[in-house]
């Protein structure tokens, strides 16, 4: 049986995680993983995480993924059916942080952006190639849309945005439904989609 990839999309509290986690609830999958990228560096993220937390069911296996997701989903894939992969979005920040020197972010240039979009694109590559090497899976990824507002003010904020808007892509490309959230309502994007 192949392996079904869906991705869930949304701004900030769009009701995009919630929306997901009802999808993973009802996946055929008895083995349930839930992929963690959020690194608590501060009280707020604390806050989220713990929300995140409570509203999972205690029997969902945790994995915490801050760093590197390609090596790391062979394991998620051998101890779990169905995998909720939340989020993209931090993901991308943990790779970006990764792979900058703080100290130059204002004076980041074309070669950066194509250094950091080789080492993002690489390590989707190992995911999903990772993901194309089991069968039976359930794959729920969610993500912040967040190339729909004003064009960032610095170099850093442009590139985060446009890694995460690449991420997406390459991810809704290879997602069997994309789902928006936007203000709690969630629609199905592909159902929509037009070809040219």
């Amino acid at each position: 049986m192949d392996n079904q990839i869906l991705m869930v999309m949304g701004g900030a509290r769009s009701g995009k995680s919630e929306f997901a986690e009802k999808l993973m609830a009802r996946t055929r999958g008895a083995r349930k993983g839930y992929v963690a990228t959020s690194q608590v560096l501060d009280d707020e993220m604390k806050y989220r995480v713990m929300v995140h937390q409570q509203r999972r069911p205690a029997a969902w296996r945790t994995f915490e993924v801050m760093h590197e997701a390609g090596p790391a989903m062979a394991e998620i894939l051998d101890g779990a059916d169905a995998v909720l992969f939340d989020c993209i979005t931090m993901y991308v920040s943990n790779l970006l942080m990764d792979h900058m020197d703080c100290r130059r972010v204002e004076t980041l240039g074309v070669s950066d952006l194509e250094t950091l979009r080789s080492v993002l694109q690489n390590d989707l590559d190992q995911m999903f190639s990772v993901i194309s090497s089991h069968q039976g899976k359930e794959i729920i990824f969610v993500s912040d849309e967040l190339g729909m507002g004003i064009v960032p003010g610095n170099a850093m904020s442009r590139v985060y945005r446009d890694l995460v808007g690449l991420a997406n892509q390459y991810i809704a490309a290879r997602a069997e439904k994309v789902y928006l959230s936007v203000a709690g309502i969630t629609i199905d994007l592909k159902r929509s989609e037009v070809h040219l």
